[in-house]
């Protein structure tokens, strides 16, 4: 497993003035509505984050599949996996949940390995 990348000072920068950019055109758009303004940051975020881990159905299908390539079973502890305590696990972050980069984890495992990378 890799760390992500992180950005460096000057990446930053370029990162909070594009999201400044962003929410000052949401709120020009949205003027005093704030429920458009809601409704555009939702959107946004949605999609965004569709970007980076794909629509539901599609995790879905492929954690399905992904398990069943496990014969359902945990791909650290080898336990069989329940039907809905799991976890989509990514294998190299930047690629995303695709197939060949994903295995599927346990709870009690995916708990273990945040812990061990300092996220939770």
């Amino acid at each position: 497993m890799t760390t992500n990348r992180t950005l460096d000072e000057n990446e930053l920068v370029v990162a909070q003035t594009l999201l400044a950019e962003i929410r000052a055109r949401m709120d020009g758009i949205a003027g005093s509505d704030e429920r458009l303004r809601f409704a555009l940051n939702r959107k946004v975020y949605k999609e965004l984050s569709y970007d980076e881990r794909g629509k539901p159905n599609a995790r879905i299908s492929l954690k399905a599949r992904t398990a069943r390539a496990q014969n359902d079973m945990c791909a650290q502890c080898r336990t069989a996996l329940s039907a809905s305590d799991t976890v989509l696990d990514r294998l190299v972050a930047e690629k995303g949940d695709v197939e060949g980069n994903v295995r599927v984890l346990c709870r009690k495992c995916d708990l273990a390995i945040q812990r061990e990378r300092g996220l939770a």
